[in-house]
Order: C-alpha cells, then sequence, then structure tokens
C-alpha cells in the first residue's frame, strides 16, 4: 500500500475506489465483498498491479541456469551457460520506460482497458511474468495468485468500510527506509 504515499494519490482516487466497491456490491446485491464481486472491481485491481509494478513485494530474482541459452533485452543480447548464476532486480523490469509510459509516476489507472491489461504481462514480483503460472520448472512462486488476491481484497474492504484515510511511512532507521506504514487517519463510510 506504499504505492498510495508514493503516487501522492488524494481524495480523488479514494472516492473513486469507493464508489467502484459500492456500486459493484449493489449490483451484486452482495453487502461482503466476495471472489465474484472481487472480480468485477477493475480500478481496484489495476491499483494493485500499480503497486506491485511500482514497489515488487519480492525485487529480488536469481537461479542458475539450467542449458545455454540467449537472454535478449530490448537492445542487446547475453550469452548465458549452463550452470552460470542469473540475478534479476524486478524494478528495471517494472519500471522499464520501453513497456510503462511515465514509469515513474503512480498511474492507477494503467491496467485499465484492453491495452492496459496486456501490460499486466509485463509486471514481474514473483519470479516471472504475472501470467505465467507457476510450475515445478519455473521457480515462479506458488502463492503469487493468492498474493494478489488478498491485495486486492485488503483494498476493496478498505474502501468498503472507510471514506479515505491518510497513510505516513516509517521513517527511514539505520538499515535503511522500510516499507512500513501507519494509518494516521481513517473516515468511515456512512452506512458503516
Amino acid at each position: 500500500m506504499a504505492g498510495f504515499n508514493a503516487g501522492g494519490v488524494g481524495p480523488d482516487l479514494m472516492r473513486e475506489l469507493a464508489s467502484e466497491v459500492k456500486d459493484v456490491l449493489a449490483a451484486t446485491g452482495e453487502n461482503k465483498i466476495s471472489l465474484q464481486s472481487l472480480g468485477k472491481m477493475s480500478l481496484v485491481t489495476s491499483v494493485v498491479y500499480e503497486c506491485f509494478r511500482i514497489n515488487p513485494p519480492v525485487p529480488f530474482q536469481y537461479g542458475r541456469a539450467k542449458k545455454d541459452f540467449i537472454l535478449e533485452s530490448h537492445d542487446a543480447s547475453f550469452e548465458i551457460k549452463k550452470g552460470e548464476m542469473l540475478f534479476g532486480y524486478q524494478p528495471f523490469v517494472t519500471n522499464d520506460p520501453k513497456v510503462f509510459a511515465d514509469p515513474g509516476t503512480f498511474n492507477p489507472k494503467r491496467f485499465l482497458g484492453p491495452e492496459g491489461e496486456k501490460l499486466i504481462s509485463s509486471v514481474f514480483w514473483s519470479n516471472g511474468r504475472e501470467t505465467d503460472s507457476p510450475t515445478l520448472q519455473n521457480k515462479q512462486c506458488a502463492g503469487k495468485d493468492l498474493v494478489v488476491t488478498i491485495s486486492r481484497l485488503f483494498v476493496a474492504e478498505l474502501f468498503n468500510r472507510y471514506e479515505s484515510f491518510e497513510l505516513a511511512p516509517k521513517p527511514a532507521g539505520p538499515a535503511g527506509p522500510t516499507s512500513q506504514v501507519t494509518f494516521t487517519s481513517l473516515i468511515k463510510n456512512a452506512k458503516t
């Protein structure tokens, strides 16, 4: 959720998120968020993917090459030999300006619509593309879908209960910055 503060989002986005949650629940006739209603909350989903893109929860990826291959970037190729150790820093991928327009800016609507949905495959945080599935062969996090679902549920439930809130990041300590935040203000929805 650090992405909310990093993006400097304000009351407008919070109102849109709260409205989407309220509208979906009203349309489905539910009074609590379910997987079905969560699946209809496209702005909530886009916000979660944007948070993961800006600040991947698992920023490092590593492994040994299982065979010789060519690793290609936008403008170069690298010959990798079997057994070599590979290391990846996910934010290099998720902040690539050739893939994401204005990658340093939090854009909560980046993953909306057909073009936005295509970008989901370029969100890397779980040792692979967000659109890939974990297998025994690929080292992708087996719980990646659960992490995304719980994150979406957290955001949806937050806006189901609260109209707005403010967060304050924990100050950097001797070990550097943290991703811990403190709620400094919570304004309940009228219905809760």
